[in-house]
C-alpha cells in the first residue's frame, strides 16, 4: 500500500471516534504515543494511564498483520490494528476500552471480591458508568470500518475471530482417556442419556410427583461426574448449576414465560454459591427443579394460541413500558381488532385490563420486595398518575396500594 502520512491517520482516527465516541490512540514503531482521540476520557483507577494497559495487553503483538482483540481481567476491551507500509512495521492504532453490558452494583462487587481491588469502589463505580457500552458485534464492526479505512480491504468477522483465537494462549485440558477408563474400571459411569431425558422430561410436562422420584432415584445411583478436582463441594456445585441450566431450557419449552425461568435460574444459582454444605446444595438443587415444574403446571392450566402467547410474553418482559395495541397487533401480524376479540375470548379480559392486572401483579412484587414510594411505583410501572394507579390497583388487589403495603388486607 502507498505511505500513508500521519495526518491522514488522525483523519481515520478522528472520523472513528465521532462516528463511535470511543477512545483512539496512535503508538509509532517504538510503542510511543504519537496521538490520541480520547478528550476527557477517564482510565482505569488501578492504572496510571490507558497506555499503560495497552502497552501491557498488546505487548509482542506488533507484528501481526491482523487485527488483534484483547480483553482486560476487569472486562474492558480494545482492537488494534497494525500500520503496515512497503513492508515496514510503523505503528499501532488501538482502540478502546469499551464494555459489552454496562456493570451492575452485583458484577462490580463480585470483581472486587474475585481480583481483590485496592482502589475505592467508587472510583471504579464511576469508572466503568463512564466507559462506552458496546456490543461484541458491533466493536468488530468498527474494526472492520478502521481497517477497511486504512487497507481498502475487506475483513471477515469469522476470520477475525478464528485468528485471535489461533494467537491466544491455550489452555491445556489432558487427554480424557485414562479418565473413561479409570471411570469404566470403577463402575463409575455417568447417568444414562434417556434417563436425563426423562427426568428433563418431566419438568417440561410439569409433574412434579414423577420428577421428585426420578430425582431422588437418581441421587441415589450416585452416578455423578467431577467438576472440580480441588473441591468436592465445588465440584457439587458445578453439577448443580448444570442441572439447573438445564431445568431452565425444559421449563421453556414447556411453556414457562422464559424471562421468568432465566430470573429463577439466577437466583437459585446464586443462592448456591452461598452455600458451605453438600446436602444443602442438593436439597437447593431439588427445590430448583420442583419449583420449575410447579410453575410450568401452572402455565399448563391455561393453553392459549400462539398470537395470545406472543403477546403475553411481550407484556411481561415489557412490563416497565408503555403497550399499546398497535405494537402487539404489529408483533402478532393481526389486525387490532381481531386481536383484541381474540384475546378477550381466550383470556377473559381484554388486553388493557390484563395489561393493568400485570403492572397491578408487579406493584405487588415491589411494594413487597424494595424500597420504592407509592409515588415511584406509579411512575416506573408507566400509570399516569398516582390516584390513577391506587384506582386500578384496588379494582385487581381488593384494596389500596397503602392498605397493601401495610398488611390490611381485610
Amino acid at each position: 500500500m502507498n505511505i500513508l502520512k500521519q495526518e491522514d491517520l488522525e483523519y481515520i482516527c478522528n472520523l472513528a471516534f465521532n462516528m463511535y465516541k470511543i477512545p483512539v490512540y496512535f503508538f509509532n514503531n517504538r510503542g510511543e504515543l504519537v496521538f490520541d482521540v480520547a478528550p476527557n476520557f477517564l482510565h482505569n483507577p488501578l492504572y496510571p494511564s490507558n497506555q499503560v494497559i495497552i502497552a501491557q495487553l498488546f505487548s509482542g503483538t506488533s507484528l501481526s498483520h491482523f487485527p488483534v482483540l484483547k480483553e482486560t481481567v476487569h472486562l474492558e476491551k480494545f482492537f488494534s490494528i497494525s500500520i503496515q507500509s512497503n513492508h515496514q512495521f510503523c505503528g499501532n492504532i488501538v482502540v478502546g476500552p469499551v464494555i459489552n453490558f454496562r456493570m451492575t452494583e452485583e458484577t462490580i462487587n463480585g470483581m472486587f471480591r474475585d481480583l481483590d481491588i485496592k482502589v475505592k469502589k467508587e472510583d471504579m463505580v464511576s469508572y466503568y458508568n463512564d466507559l462506552p457500552v458496546l456490543s461484541n458485534f458491533n466493536f468488530i464492526n468498527m474494526l472492520m470500518v478502521i481497517y477497511y479505512m486504512i487497507y481498502q480491504q475487506k475483513s471477515n468477522l469469522v476470520e477475525i475471530l478464528q485468528h485471535n483465537e489461533e494467537i491466544e494462549n491455550k489452555i491445556e485440558v489432558e487427554p480424557p482417556v485414562i479418565e473413561i477408563a479409570e471411570r469404566r474400571q470403577n463402575k463409575n459411569v455417568h447417568t444414562d442419556i434417556s434417563i436425563e431425558k426423562k427426568f428433563l422430561n418431566y419438568i417440561k410436562m410439569g409433574n412434579k410427583d414423577e420428577l421428585r422420584a426420578s430425582f431422588h432415584a437418581i441421587q441415589k445411583q450416585g452416578k455423578k461426574g467431577v467438576l472440580s478436582k480441588s473441591s468436592y463441594l465445588r465440584s457439587q456445585k458445578n453439577l448443580a448449576i448444570s442441572v439447573i441450566t438445564l431445568a431452565t431450557r425444559a421449563a421453556v419449552e414447556g411453556g414457562l414465560f422464559q424471562e421468568i425461568a432465566y430470573n429463577l435460574s439466577d437466583l437459585y444459582i446464586q443462592k448456591l454459591e452461598e452455600l458451605n454444605e453438600s446436602k444443602a446444595v442438593d436439597q437447593l438443587t431439588e427445590d430448583a427443579l420442583l419449583e420449575f415444574a410447579e410453575r410450568v403446571k401452572n402455565s399448563k392450566k391455561h393453553k392459549y394460541s400462539k398470537p395470545i402467547n406472543l403477546c403475553q410474553n411481550y407484556i411481561f418482559n415489557h412490563i416497565y413500558d408503555e403497550i399499546t395495541l398497535s405494537q402487539l397487533a404489529e408483533l402478532t401480524s393481526l389486525s387490532p381488532q381481531y386481536l383484541s376479540v381474540l384475546f378477550k375470548k381466550e383470556v377473559g379480559i381484554s388486553i388493557r385490563q390484563f395489561i393493568q392486572k400485570t403492572k397491578v401483579d408487579e406493584a405487588k412484587n415491589l411494594l413487597i420486595y424494595s424500597n420504592y414510594s407509592l409515588a415511584e411505583i406509579s411512575s416506573i410501572l408507566n400509570f399516569h398518575d398516582q390516584s390513577y394507579f391506587a384506582k386500578v390497583f384496588k379494582k385487581f388487589a381488593g384494596v389500596t396500594p397503602n392498605q397493601f403495603k401495610h398488611g390490611n388486607l381485610e
